[in-house]
């Protein structure tokens, strides 16, 4: 059977300051009146029942998850008591699905995306299930690129894969975030996709991938499972002291030949990587300037402002973001945002995010 399983960790920090610990990004109404982690539950509905979602998040978030979709099991919302990026998180996942169902597929995919087109999505989902069931394959979700991105990782694709016709190649390489010159070649070209970060396979393929690559971590995870139904919370704590921290991208993708990339034309798919997002995604005014919450913005041009409490007022001002919360209120410059999770680290004294 099809499952999905939505990673909700992280502090988000680049949305700071209304993003926090307590409250980060994926419970946050960005883009709508629904957070970021409610958005990506319902683009499942049709695709993935909610017995079968499951939610890997902070262990500090998991009532606040719970409360968010309380259509999933609670039993299905697993919080993490310390952050190790994302290959233990998923391992275990498909580890505790192999061992409930062993024809398991699990499609992966972070709360905290936004996706246009739920409806396109869904299309593709069902593709790279059919994909991953029928011919073995990590499918990973390549967005065809609609701009000279430097700021996503890209793929790129080799021979068709798969015997079926679900027009998804076999992945020759990826790249990292690239230069801005190397950044418009990989646009034009037509054989790049940006890594979305979305992906699906059967749990046993998944298993046998940390096998060859990680096998340390694949022993942790089938020791977590043999102790799951007596002592999860215990299980959980033993897993997570023993694995070494690696994303799923360096430590499996990367590293496995049997990785296919399905590209994705129609979702409008975005990271909601930082305010920027919001310009992208929220319609600006005819001075460039995008409002959320309570804001009077008079003669400014290209401002982001974004209230939670009470009001913006700006007069005058242009190219920067502005955020008022009920306790604290930032001011930056559009070009000094790359700097801003180093910035909210040194007047937080936070030591992780997103």
């Amino acid at each position: 059977m099809n499952y999905a399983v939505i990673l909700a960790g992280g502090v988000g920090e680049r949305f700071w300051p209304a993003s926090t610990p307590d409250r980060p990004k994926q419970l946050l109404p960005l883009l709508s009146d629904r957070t970021m982690l409610r958005e990506t539950a319902d683009r499942l509905e049709g695709l993935v029942p909610p017995a079968r979602r499951f939610v890997l998040t902070n262990r500090s978030l998991v009532d606040a998850v719970a409360r968010e979709c309380p259509e999933i099991p609670r039993a299905n919302v697993i919080g993490e008591p310390e952050g190790r990026n994302t290959a233990p998180a998923i391992g275990l996942a498909a580890g505790l699905l192999q061992a409930r169902d062993t024809e398991a597929a699990l499609l992966v995919l972070p709360a905290d995306h936004a996706i246009g087109d739920d409806r396109a999505f869904r299309a593709s989902a069902e593709s790279a299930f059919r994909l991953a069931a029928e011919d073995e394959m990590l499918v990973l979700f390549g967005v065809v690129p609609t701009r000279p991105e430097t700021g996503y990782g890209y793929i790129e694709r080799d021979s068709p894969a798969g015997n079926g016709g679900h027009k998804a190649y076999a992945v020759a390489r990826f790249i990292e975030k690239p230069d801005a010159a190397t950044a418009g070649r990989l646009w034009r070209d037509g054989r790049h996709y940006w890594n979305s970060g979305l992906f699906c396979g059967r749990a046993s393929v998944f298993l046998a991938e940390y096998e060859k690559h990680l096998p340390r971590m694949r022993r942790a995870i089938d020791a977590a499972v043999a102790g799951w139904e007596t002592d999860p919370e215990g299980a959980l704590s033993r897993f997570y002291g023993e694995v070494e921290t690696i994303s799923i991208d360096y430590g499996i993708l990367q590293r496995t030949d049997r990785a296919a990339v399905l590209p994705a034309a129609e979702w409008g798919w975005d990271d909601v990587g930082s305010w920027e997002a919001l310009a992208r995604w929220i319609e600006a005014s005819p001075a460039g300037n995008v409002a959320v919450g309570d804001c009077a913005l008079e003669a400014c041009r290209d401002v982001i402002a974004f209230s939670q409490a009470g009001r913006i007022a700006a007069l005058g001002i242009s190219n920067c973001v502005i955020v008022r919360t009920a306790g604290e209120t930032l001011v930056v410059a559009r070009d000094a945002l790359d700097d801003l999770k180093a910035f909210v680290r040194a007047v937080s004294g936070s030591a992780e995010g997103t």
